[in-house]
């Protein structure tokens, strides 16, 4: 059964979409995390409505707005990216105290993760049509969700957990290269769970971290998993990429992730275990992570 915080989303949802002019007898919830996303079933239509994102993200309604206008670019440039519904304009929605937008829905043909070299071949393509993305962005914007984490009064971590956190975030983000001159628009999240295997091929969605940075901070969603052949996605990719920033990246990933699963658990018990492995990874003293995981 959905939580208290999933039932308000599809409440929320479906009275704002009726007053676009879209009703849904029979809302299915398709997935439930940073947000609570719901077919608006019999329409055609998806609401992304912002859940955890809420603890971390003051402007929620700017990072789905930036995810909207990106997505239109990249559709109106021909990649292949799940689109904003063409049911109700491309801007985000308030009601009933939720913030949500409005997808096109897309049937899952479900499948196995992308292989590596389809990974890192859309990545490059993507990459190369962001290269022209005129819209502003916001540089490594997702890095800022650590630091607001940890500024949270905290029901998960103790103080030594979120000390060893603390140290980390500090040590990578000043061991990164913001400034490096090969920042570019980037998706933000292009893990393999942000390729949607479709009835037309795979797709990209999830766009909501979209930023400027460094191409490894995309590359590292990837790379940092142990599910995957990290060489087969870099030679797919085929560009380089500075092997230092990268592993950086990889172990920044890992930091996001392990911030992210531990917000969930607050609120998503199953989740509790996954948190806790990831805790794990950081040890108080703030030594450096020891092996790849699944980002």
């Amino acid at each position: 059964m959905p939580d208290s915080v999933a039932e308000a989303a599809i409440r929320a949802a479906v009275k704002v979409a009726a007053g676009l002019g879209v009703s849904s007898s029979a809302p299915v919830v398709l997935a439930d995390g940073a947000n609570v996303i719901v077919h608006l079933r019999p329409a055609p239509v998806v609401a992304k409505v912002a859940a955890s994102t809420t603890a971390v993200r003051l402007e929620t309604d700017a990072w789905l707005q930036r995810e909207l206008n990106l997505v239109e670019f990249l559709a109106a440039a021909g990649a292949p990216v799940m689109a904003p519904s063409p049911e109700m304009p491309a801007t985000t929605y308030h009601g009933d105290g939720q913030v949500m937008s409005f997808w096109r829905y897309s049937r899952s043909a479900g499948g196995d993760l992308p292989p590596e070299a389809t990974i890192g071949s859309m990545l490059r393509d993507l990459h190369a049509t962001l290269r022209s993305y005129p819209g502003p962005l916001p540089v490594l914007a997702p890095l800022d969700d650590i630091p607001a984490f940890l500024a949270r009064p905290q029901s998960q971590l103790s103080a030594g957990q979120a000390a060893a956190l603390s140290a980390a975030y500090a040590r990578l983000t000043a061991e990164l290269d913001q400034t490096s001159p090969v920042t570019q628009a980037l998706h933000g999240d292009a893990g393999p769970g942000n390729l949607m295997n479709t009835d037309t091929g795979w797709v990209w969605h999830d766009f909501e971290d979209a930023c400027a940075g460094p191409v490894g901070w995309d590359l590292a969603a990837s790379t940092a998993s142990r599910r995957l052949d990290r060489s087969r996605i870099l030679a797919a990719y085929g560009a380089p990429v500075d092997p230092g920033q990268l592993a950086v990246c990889e172990q920044l990933r890992r930091l996001h992730l392990t911030i992210w699963y531990s917000l969930y658990a607050e609120r998503l018990p199953d989740l509790r275990p996954r948190a806790a492995e990831l805790l794990a990874l950081w040890p108080v003293g703030d030594n450096p992570p020891g092996e790849r995981t699944d980002p």
